[in-house]
């Protein structure tokens, strides 16, 4: 998930007069965006580094919901600049990439499934998105070749139609007929399902993040990808319209709050629920309407036109969160094993998470009637000694740890290693497709 070189333009252009002085074949401020987008999800699941009480409460709600949209929309980012960047391929190229994209897709699914059986002792508190990952790109492929008027166009009609044509879908299947039965008996023989819990119909419609309604965050992120984003001109141009479409969002969702009356007080993360429709209108983080993407979408373009001349003003010392981010698959995964880890000892709770939450893993596995319980120790306990410091400070011990060794890493290889494993299997696949093709 790493941004690629772009492939050679047929003739040489003027640069633009507006542009960066910075002329690299990479974005490092694309990577700057990915390490914002990891770090939010450090913040969700082992609280927020170095700060406590209101700043910690106001970066839980900052990430919720937003650092998945962001890490999305930079999927789609990447998609372009894996596929020519401002001019989509065609012909064999184009075909060859989309080879390299639906080999990558595949395996993300396989790796993001391992990783998924690999941390269930998470239970609710974690829902793997790398499978979910692998499907928006095998959806992605036809809109790989288009420019970014025809994704936007995309990705606009699907965030207006999707989760309402989800809604609807999700109740058809929650009845008994045939549609339903359908679903049943795909279920039953889904290798994804019966390994991991995670079948395509989780990834495509009921899932925590189902490609139905969150693949328009990276279409809209190939749209955004096939600028020109060295471009000061442009940079000014998608920071404004972000934060505009952010605003513009929210507050028509707050309007129809009021007008529709007090929405459900219920406490809600995933898609909405079947029994409370009136959330679609809503801007609740996960629930996927279409004013939650709206938003989240508008906030994760302001956030990579910042991050973009950030890294262009003060790459030295951002250097090491920009290599970090070069390496987002890798400590996602990593970060998901740990916290794994953390409820299987019962330190979880020690870095501080909401209190409802503290009180339900003090409970062990006494709290049976909750759908999907962690795997929390059965007594309760919370560990002692280095593992209970580890615990204690794990938002800042895995912040540091994240931070030195991707620089580390980064002086011997150019990948990361998850990165890099992925990377070297779509080549060596995509030779082998070759060879057999010729």
């Amino acid at each position: 998930m790493t941004a690629a070189s772009p492939a050679p333009r047929p003739q040489a252009q003027r640069p633009d007069q507006h542009s960066s002085p910075k002329q690299g074949t990479r974005l490092l401020g694309v990577d700057l965006a990915r390490f914002v987008a990891i770090f939010g999800m450090f913040v969700i699941h082992f609280g927020a580094p170095f700060c406590t009480g209101p700043v910690e409460i106001a970066l839980a709600q900052a990430s919720s919901g937003r650092s998945t949209a962001l890490f999305t929309f930079l999927a789609g980012v990447s998609l372009a600049m894996l596929t020519g960047r401002g001019t989509p391929l065609t012909g064999s190229a184009l075909r060859d990439a989309r080879t390299r994209v639906a080999v990558r897709a595949v395996l993300l699914v396989l790796v993001g499934l391992a990783l998924a059986k690999a941390t269930e002792a998470t239970g609710f508190l974690l829902t793997v998105i790398i499978p979910f990952y692998g499907l928006y790109f095998l959806l992605a492929l036809p809109f790989l070749g288009m420019g970014p008027r025809g994704t936007g166009i995309s990705a606009a009609a699907l965030i207006v139609i999707g989760p309402q044509l989800s809604f609807l879908l999700r109740g058809m299947l929650a009845g008994d007929g045939p549609l339903a039965i359908a679903a049943g008996a795909l279920n039953a023989v889904d290798p994804g399902r019966l390994v991991a819990g995670l079948g395509l119909l989780d990834l495509a419609l009921v899932g925590f993040y189902p490609a139905m309604t969150y693949l328009a965050l990276v279409l809209a992120g190939i749209g955004v990808g096939r600028l020109d984003l060295r471009s000061r001109r442009i940079r000014r141009q998608l920071g404004v319209g972000g934060v505009l479409l952010a605003a513009v969002a929210y507050a028509s969702s707050g309007l129809l709050a009021l007008l529709v009356g007090p929405l459900p007080d219920v406490l809600t993360e995933g898609t909405v629920p079947l029994e409370h429709p009136v959330l679609l209108l809503a801007d609740r983080s996960h629930s996927g309407s279409s004013f939650e993407l709206l938003g989240a979408l508008g906030v994760a373009v302001a956030v990579l036109v910042l991050c973009l001349e950030l890294a262009d003003r003060f790459e030295r010392p951002l250097l090491p969160l920009i290599k970090a981010g070069t390496m987002a698959l890798t400590l996602y995964a990593l970060h998901a094993l740990v916290m794994a880890w953390q409820i299987v000892t019962g330190g979880w709770p020690m870095s501080g998470v909401p209190e409802t939450l503290d009180e339900l893993a003090s409970m062990g596995q006494a709290a049976s009637w909750v759908p999907d319980l962690p795997s929390f120790p059965a007594d309760g306990h919370r560990p002692e000694g280095v593992v209970g410091l580890v615990n204690t400070y794990m938002a800042e011990l895995f912040l540091v740890f994240s931070l030195v060794f991707a620089t580390g890493w980064k002086r011997f290889f150019r990948r990361g290693p998850l990165e890099g494993a992925v990377s070297s299997a779509v080549s060596w696949c995509t030779d082998s497709l070759r060879l057999t093709r010729s």
